[in-house]
């Protein structure tokens, strides 16, 4: 059952008093130059303020400051990923940096001859083989390389990397058996980080993009 539309307007109004206005979330992608990823980020970032405002106000405790912390990883890991797949494989495709992300190492096995395929060592089959180089698919380069391409480029600094590697991880490590094994505190401990490197996210980008030769205004 909904709220009525008195009380809808009044969550409305108290949430959106402690939020900057629509202009300045609008304006806080400005360096993304797909204008609707721009249009989105900024209503994923204004969304995710919108809901912990919400559950701050409302003194959420227990089972919903849990949900409050994980809902905040969740949507900061997938911004930061966003703006660097961007930046990435939109703007910065044509260095090798980025060529390189593409690029991974791995055994291909051989036949030799039949003396050497029935080798083993300690009951266990030894297999010939020479080291290769593949080309991946986009989806399979990992965040974690996307961050150390970032850095290598300069838009981001090595500690903000590692910060964002830790939220990364903990997005997609967030699940009971992970609480129970690590406790809650970590996670809210990393979800404020998560929403405070915003700003120097943006400041590092910037400046690394400008250091480019790819100017962009800031707010």
């Amino acid at each position: 059952m909904p709220f009525s539309k008195e009380i809808q307007e009044s969550i409305d109004t108290y949430v959106n008093q402690h939020l900057p206005d629509e202009y300045w979330f609008e304006n806080y992608f400005d360096y993304i130059t797909d204008s609707q990823l721009s249009k989105r980020l900024a209503e994923e970032f204004k969304a995710i303020r919108y809901i912990y405002k919400l559950l701050e106000g409302m003194q959420a405790d227990d089972y919903l400051k849990i949900a409050q912390v994980r809902i905040q990883i969740i949507y900061y890991a997938s911004i930061y990923e966003a703006v660097l797949h961007h930046l990435l494989f939109d703007v910065l495709k044509e260095r090798q940096e980025v060529k390189d992300l593409y690029l991974t190492e791995n055994f291909k096995r051989i036949s030799v001859s039949k003396d050497l395929d029935s080798l083993e060592h300690d009951g266990k089959r030894i297999f010939t083989v020479y080291r290769d180089t593949f080309t991946r698919d986009i989806n399979q380069i990992r965040f974690e390389y996307k961050v150390d391409a970032s850095v290598k480029l300069g838009l981001l600094e090595p500690s903000l990397g590692d910060e964002l590697k830790t939220i990364y991880t903990l997005r997609n490590a967030i699940h009971l058996h992970a609480e129970i094994r690590k406790g809650i505190n970590y996670e809210i401990e990393m979800s404020l980080v998560a929403y405070r490197r915003m700003k120097i996210f943006r400041e590092q980008i910037i400046e690394g993009l400008n250091k480019l030769g790819i100017l962009y205004n800031s707010l």
